[in-house]
């Protein structure tokens, strides 16, 4: 397979994605295990971190595929899908802005943490494309 293909940089950064959500998931679930075992949250932690999965593969198939035309656009194009996935993000609490649960700062945290370690991590798999493709 080519090296500058969308399929070969999207199955590479799939995959590191993959790993890193295993990895963070299991960490998650463990902690919550240990700390707010008997704590039911609004989202379950499952559905926190598949929408932050096919986010962030949805965004990367854009990223990389605007990339290959014109590698200038990564960081514009990164801007844009992170401003259109915190939009989907406060959709993903709407319900709670008509429910408030009686452990919201819990549930609040379970899902920004996560949400700014996958930030981080995007951050690091643009800064790496981009120097792929220079």
């Amino acid at each position: 397979m080519n090296n500058n293909t969308i399929q070969y940089h999207l199955k590479k950064i799939t995959l590191s994605s993959l790993i890193f959500t295993a990895v963070l998931f299991s960490l998650h679930k463990y902690f919550q295990y240990i700390f707010f075992r008997n704590i039911d949250l609004f989202h379950p932690i499952y559905s926190i971190y598949l929408f932050l999965f096919i986010s962030f593969v949805v965004l990367f198939y854009f990223i990389i595929k605007s990339a290959l035309k014109k590698p200038d656009t990564i960081f514009t194009t990164f801007a844009i899908g992170s401003f259109v996935k915190s939009g989907i993000a406060i959709l993903f609490f709407l319900p709670l802005f008509f429910k408030e649960p009686e452990n919201l700062n819990i549930t609040v945290f379970n899902f920004f943490i996560p949400y700014f370690l996958y930030l981080f991590f995007e951050i690091y798999q643009i800064i790496k494309l981009f120097k792929q493709l220079k």
